[in-house]
């Protein structure tokens, strides 16, 4: 059984919905989803910028499941959050004891089916991510086959996280509600600025020279973008 509070690892592992660093956690991989859905037409004005967003993104989501899953003695991590809440029950104030140990089992056998993507996970954080592997850099191919992860996978991870972390908090105090960073879906405003000045320059190109712009235009193409009413 592990020790501490479980008050005190509740709050710091739940916090992480609002404070860095896991507070992107699950707004790191909408950010990356959202760039890689987006309009090619806008992305090329900035292809080096947009790639290099993506992948940051889709690192900082494989390091937040890392730390959330870590297993370094005296980690701050959602399994240690369950240990300790077994031995606690009492401490709950919205579910029975009984109650609260169904829960912490069922999702101990969750954490269970995690566990192939959680490897994963743990060998690209300690080869590359965390630490430079000697094997990695002279074949970094290497790596991605010995642990092969995809989005569905990390999605996986931060759905069930989320159940999990949402279910054990309202039997605790009650809370509950969406684990989602305010803005994290703000970069749609910032490609639609972009959309707009691409069509704004495409219009005034073809005004000007009188001839049908033939490189990649926005899908959503619309005219008078920026006038003010």
């Amino acid at each position: 059984m592990s020790r501490g509070d479980y008050g005190q690892t509740y709050h710091q592992t739940d916090s992480r919905r609002s404070k860095a660093p896991g507070s992107g956690r699950k707004a790191y991989l909408n950010l990356a989803q959202g760039l890689l859905k987006a309009d090619p037409a806008i992305l090329q004005g900035a292809e080096t910028f947009f790639g290099l967003t993506i992948n940051g993104s889709l690192e900082l989501v494989q390091m937040t499941v890392a730390r959330l899953y870590d297993k370094t003695r005296g980690a701050v991590t959602v399994p240690v959050m369950l240990a300790q809440a077994r031995g606690q029950t009492g401490r709950f104030q919205r579910g029975t004891p009984r109650e609260v140990q169904t829960a912490i089992a069922k999702f101990e056998k969750t954490i269970r089916g995690l566990e192939p993507v959680l490897a994963a996970v743990r060998k690209r954080r300690n080869e590359w991510l965390a630490h430079l592997d000697a094997r990695t850099i002279s074949d970094p191919n290497a790596l991605s086959a010995k642990a092969r992860l995809s989005i569905p996978d990390l999605e996986r991870v931060f759905k069930e996280t989320e159940n999990l972390l949402l279910e054990v908090s309202s039997l605790y105090d009650g809370t509950f509600g969406d684990l989602r960073f305010l803005g994290g879906d703000d970069y749609k405003g910032a490609l639609d600025s972009i959309r707009k000045a691409k069509c704004a320059f495409i219009e005034s190109y073809e005004k000007e020279f009188g001839t049908t712009y033939t490189r990649l235009r926005p899908k959503d193409f619309t005219v008078d973008n920026f006038k003010m009413w």
